[in-house]
């Protein structure tokens, strides 16, 4: 047991090592900023290839849909409970 407790605490002191080493690199932190301007641009191409849909339908006027629903006057049983306290 105690020989797998060092060589687990070794193998995590190495990966560890390679992850700062390699992680915060400048190769890695150039290639980093590269991929994310390519998926900007990416985006922006995608973003310019949507077509708008073009409608003569006012959206922002309102509809009074109330008399299509049926009208609850009645308070329900658990609002009567808590009034009583």
């Amino acid at each position: 047991m105690k020989y797998f407790k060092v060589f687990s605490s070794l193998i995590f002191i190495l990966f560890f090592s390679m992850i700062l080493k390699n992680y915060f690199s400048k190769d890695f932190i150039s290639k980093k900023k590269e991929s994310r301007e390519g998926y900007m641009t990416f985006l922006n191409k995608k973003i310019d290839s949507i077509t708008l849909i073009k409608s003569q339908k006012n959206f922002k006027k309102f509809l009074d849909n109330s008399n299509f629903f049926k009208k609850n006057n009645e308070e329900k049983e658990f609002w009567k409970l808590l009034k009583t306290k």
